[in-house]
């Protein structure tokens, strides 16, 4: 796919990378502590996700130190083919040993905004709920059914925001002129096992959100809240995007 502007493209990609790699770490770490045992035993005895949480929030670390990591090494080595006077040469060696041009495409390009603004959407999630959202299925003290902001316009748009979010993390991460392919990483059968492995576990763990834990929160809240949440589930009828579910 041809870049944006082969001119200026690989310059204009950096500040993308960086907002892109911001984004994400944002996106992907708890914005609360767990909650604590008694306030989510109720509901979480019987899911799998919820009972390995602990497990699971290492993991999507991992997984969330490695997509930005991705994203930084990119924009480094973008930096050091381009400020040559201010970085050695065999910096910009270790960093993309192939030598490959790091271009900005319309994939990469859309790749970036969704990462962006998947985590700007959690980020938007976060400060609506507060200290109620959590990332175990829990009913807080003096819990409040959250309504407003993005909860107006779908029922779970931290999941709308996360998917966004992995989309464009995937998307970066495999297509051509990203930095895991033109280091040749996903051309040895380590590197793209690594990065399949990945994509593999984030992808279940996006599933399981959007599918699973959708339904398993809309019962609990319809259960804890009763006509208070009918008439909320009236306005909002879509759980995460809007006219299709």
């Amino acid at each position: 796919m041809p870049s944006v502007n082969p001119a200026a493209s690989p310059l204009l990609k950096v500040p993308l990378l960086l907002a892109h790699s911001v984004c994400t770490y944002y996106g992907m770490t708890p914005s609360t502590p767990l909650p604590k045992p008694e306030e989510q035993k109720r509901y979480d005895a019987s899911e799998f996700m919820a009972r390995t949480m602990r497990v699971q929030i290492v993991l999507v670390s991992a997984g969330k130190w490695t997509c930005c990591g991705f994203a930084l090494a990119e924009a480094a080595a973008i930096l050091a083919a381009y400020l040559p006077s201010k970085i050695p040469g065999h910096v910009h060696s270790l960093l993309l040993p192939n030598g490959a041009s790091l271009q900005l495409t319309p994939t990469s390009a859309v790749a970036c905004a969704l990462g962006i603004t998947g985590g700007l959407m959690r980020i938007w999630c976060y400060r609506t709920l507060g200290q109620n959202f959590t990332w175990s299925t829990s009913i807080q003290p003096k819990h409040k059914l959250g309504t407003s902001g993005p909860y107006a316009i779908v029922r779970h748009p931290s999941y709308t925001a996360w998917t966004m979010m992995m989309l464009g993390n995937f998307i970066l991460l495999l297509s051509k002129g990203s930095y895991a392919a033109e280091s040749g990483l996903l051309g040895r059968p380590f590197g793209k096992a690594f990065v399949f492995t990945l994509i593999g576990y984030i992808s279940f763990f996006t599933f399981t959100l959007t599918v699973r834990r959708t339904r398993l929160e809309d019962a609990i809240l319809k259960e804890e809240f009763g006509k208070e949440w009918e008439e909320w589930a009236k306005k909002t009828p879509y759980r995460l995007f809007p006219y299709v579910y």
